[in-house]
Parts: C-alpha cells; structure tokens; sequence
C-alpha cells in the first residue's frame, strides 16, 4: 500500500488484510526511491523482510548465535521468495562501551576490539552498516575517530577483491 501511494498513481486502491485503501490522493511522487525498512528478530517477520521490504535493521543484544540464526533464517525466506540476499540491504543497531583498558565482553572494549568484532559481523553475516548507541559522554566522537576506520581497514583486509568499505554503506 505504500508503494502505491508513493507511485503517484490517481485514486490508488488496495484491498489487503487488513487495510484498504479506496481512491486517495496519492500526492507527489518522491523525487527518489524510497527504501521499507524494517526491525524485526522473528520468523514471520523475517518473513515479511524477504518479500517486500528493501532493508533489514535488527538490533544486537549481544547474543552472537541468535543474530547468525536470525540472518540465516532471513537468507532462507529471501531464497524462498525467490529473491536475492543482495537485494535486502543489513544495518545493525549495536550498542556497548569504548574503552581505554581490556575486554569486558562483546561491544565492550578498546577500538582495535570493536574494530575487529564489527567487522565480522560485516563478513560473516553481511552487515554494511552499523547505528551505534554509545553509552555515554564522548563516545559517539570515538566510534567516529577510532572505531570507523579501524573497521574500514579491517574489511580491506578481509576482503582480498574489496578496494574500500563499500561507497554506498554507511560506516
């Protein structure tokens, strides 16, 4: 339904499940594609993300198994729809804590660790780019100055035929 109102159709009507749309003023037309994105863990809606949306944003609870279940369950649905995993782009919402000192667990540690976790979560599940919730004063400007290009860096390396993290990403 929403597709339909942003095609600039006149009086689009849609009769879906639960909602119904009968001659509305679809308004103007963007002046680019906009993307449907969504944030979802569960099947059924992992489900929904192979078959209509352009972007998948999950966050990360720290739990590195159920992510990898949650992306391979996605890849099965996207297959399924008959679609291909690079037609869904993957953000990550990541959370934890910059530090000067040693690990305290995932997402909680000096740059060179983040530097290295968020990059295999960029190689092994396909993330391209990650939101992060810094927590606390002055961690927002070390993610930007220590951990991005440490990741850029890394996935270089990792990626032998990669020239730069990809232009179109956004870390």
């Amino acid at each position: 339904m929403i597709r339909q109102v942003w095609s600039g159709e006149r009086n689009p009507r849609f009769a879906g499940r639960y909602y119904h749309l009968s001659g509305a003023n679809s308004g103007p037309v963007p002046s680019r594609p906009i993307g449907i994105w969504i944030g979802a863990a569960r099947p059924r809606m992992l489900d929904l993300v192979a078959r209509l949306a352009d972007g998948w944003v999950p966050s990360f609870q720290g739990d590195l198994e159920q992510l990898a279940a949650m992306t391979r369950s996605l890849d099965a649905a996207v297959a399924a729809a008959g679609r291909s995993p690079g037609d869904i782009r993957r953000i990550l919402n990541v959370s934890g804590v910059i530090t000067d000192g040693s690990s305290q667990g995932m997402l909680k540690g000096p740059p060179e660790q983040w530097g290295a976790e968020l990059t295999e979560l960029a190689v092994s599940l396909g993330f391209e780019t990650f939101i992060f919730w810094g927590e606390g004063e002055g961690q927002l400007e070390r993610f930007a100055r220590e951990v991005v290009p440490a990741v850029r860096s890394r996935f270089a390396e990792a990626q032998p035929r990669a020239k730069a993290w990809p232009a179109e990403a956004g870390l």
